[in-house]
């Protein structure tokens, strides 16, 4: 426990501070407190959501009888990952909108999204927190250009959900979108899942709201503190989380049953970016499997959470693990509702292991680094080619290799920069594998191809993240975090590029200039980094990467 930061005898009092809005437990700067006290909402999220659910249910109908079939979310981060979360569990209700989300800037992801819809019979959700944020705007241009008529009100299609006064709020009201959802804005986005960010679309999904929200409710019930503590799963949770991050183990394996594994990306985001500040942090991983019996990982703890009872393979994986000696927690979700109590579980005992580690969870301070150096590059992007902006070591027809010049090696060809990234790696860190692609079931194939040769190479924690998505997730673990990741980025060129209407550069400039962007801020920051840039669209230049590992 971190007596510098906070001063609690008991367990109890954690809860209670919690509860009491005492914004000292995680931190003692004023201004810093400040700022926490302002993103504490997500305690009360529920109940304010239970007191919306039946005007959310009645906009719902009301979209249906318009002959809306299809819902588009477009989002980055919080604003997306709990839809997508929601939408892949559940699925959607006879009779409802089928709804996607699209979180990339990649040009052949967003066309391949335009081409599947009728636009005409589509709702699309403008969906950001703060209102600024350049990926969800720059979606927003492309199909408010695509749907612009002579006379016609094309705000009738769009929907916003922001933070109350903020510009997309103006924005929204400038071109009569059909309705602006105001969330409080004392939560913060990866905290949003139970208020309108998650729940605006998963009403368009017949998701049963009050259901998703009594879950919730009796999870944060179980938080206060006029609880027993026997009774209070995510105060003990957030506790084990912190206890093991002293004991050395900061990486944290999700093993999760096939219904609940789109839960991972959420966590994800939500652990890594609450709690890698100060060189400190947990690093989640999910979609990894448990090393074999012969080889233990001392850095590493588990978490298995299931639908409805065991999980036979899940089963077999744990037991291979605690023979390792590798510390496992797990317990299971009766059924689907339950993830309203889940989402809430993660949020409680997440803030709960932040004040233990001494860190303000509900800030990202390095993600704003990422995001100015994307708007330098973006300046010059019609000038600045791909791997324009350090050090091209090696090349070939399909692979080009860029990065600083302690990866280069004279006479191993393509070969060289990776096998000198890779050798840097020692004991207890981690590969970050940064995927600047269009993300689709082959890509995702192909990505965790190569995610296995080198977990199989290293023996330590591998994580897979598609960019710009993690720029607002995990990216601030990457900087933020301990210096013990490792990172691989990988760029390629489009199908076929799209031009962000009035905005002066196109999806593909965008995308090379976000990942240009945090490879400058992560290589000042003396991080390993590199990366490579596929010379062709994404399948084959991978295939070409996997040959080659």
């Amino acid at each position: 426990m971190n007596e510098n930061t906070f001063d609690p005898t008991t367990a109890w009092q954690i809860a209670r501070r919690i509860w009491q809005r005492d914004n000292s437990l995680w931190s003692s700067l004023p201004e810093t407190q400040q700022i926490i006290a302002n993103r504490l909402g997500w305690l009360d999220a529920v109940d304010w959501s239970l007191g919306h659910c039946h005007s959310l249910e009645e906009f719902s109908d009301v979209t249906r009888t318009l002959e809306f079939t299809h819902a588009v979310l477009l989002g980055m981060g919080g604003s997306s990952l709990a839809p997508e979360t929601i939408r892949q569990i559940f699925g959607v209700s006879p009779g409802y909108l089928a709804l996607t989300v699209i979180d990339t800037t990649a040009p052949d992801t967003i066309r391949a999204v335009e081409q599947a819809i009728p636009l005409d019979k589509t709702l699309f959700l403008v969906s950001s927190k703060s209102g600024t944020t350049t990926e969800t705007l720059s979606l927003y241009h492309y199909f408010f250009d695509k749907l612009s008529r002579p006379g016609a009100n094309s705000g009738n299609q769009f929907v916003a959900i922001t933070d109350g006064g903020s510009p997309l709020e103006i924005l929204a009201r400038e071109h009569n979108f059909r309705h602006v959802f105001t969330n409080p804005s004392d939560i913060g986005g990866r905290y949003s899942a139970l208020s309108y960010f998650g729940l605006v679309p998963a009403a368009l999904l017949g998701v049963d709201l009050q259901s998703l929200l009594r879950s919730a409710a009796a999870t944060a019930d179980s938080t206060r503190p006029e609880r027993p503590f026997a009774a209070n799963a995510a105060l003990q949770f957030g506790l084990q989380l912190a206890d093991f991050v002293e004991q050395g183990r900061d990486k944290l394996t999700l093993l999760l049953s096939p219904e609940l594994a789109p839960l991972g990306a959420w966590i994800e985001q939500l652990v890594a970016e609450s709690t890698g500040k100060q060189g400190r942090g947990i690093i989640p991983t999910h979609g990894e499997t448990i090393p074999p019996a012969d080889v233990s990982r001392p850095d590493q703890f588990i978490v298995s959470i299931t639908l409805g009872g065991s999980d036979s393979v899940l089963s077999s994986e744990l037991e291979r693990a605690r023979g390792q000696g590798c510390p496992v927690l797990e317990w299971s979700l009766p059924e689907r509702a339950d993830l309203g109590g889940e989402f809430f579980r993660w949020e409680f005992a997440t803030a709960v292991a932040a004040a233990r580690m001494g860190i303000n969870p509900f800030d990202e301070p390095d993600v704003a680094d990422a995001k100015r150096a994307t708007q330098a590059v973006l300046r010059s992007v019609t000038q600045r080619s791909p791997g324009a902006e350090t050090s091209i070591l090696a090349s070939d027809d399909t692979l080009q290799w860029i990065g600083s010049h302690k990866y280069a090696s004279s006479g191993a060809g393509s070969k060289g920069p990776i096998d000198q990234l890779l050798n840097s790696v020692r004991p207890g860190d981690y590969l970050a594998i940064l995927a600047y692609l269009p993300p689709s079931p082959a890509v995702d194939d192909q990505l965790g191809e190569i995610r296995r040769l080198l977990a199989q190479r290293l023996n330590v924690a591998t994580c897979l993240a598609y960019g710009p998505r993690y720029l607002h997730s995990s990216g601030q673990l990457h900087k933020g975090g301990p210096d013990s990741g490792v990172y691989l980025m990988i760029t390629s060129e489009p199908g076929q590029d799209l031009t962000v209407p009035g905005q002066g550069y196109s999806f593909q400039q965008l995308i090379i200039a976000q990942s240009s962007g945090d490879f400058d801020v992560l290589t000042g920051r003396g991080r390993r980094v590199l990366r490579v840039h596929l010379r062709t669209t994404a399948e084959p230049g991978l295939a070409e990467l996997i040959a080659l590992l």
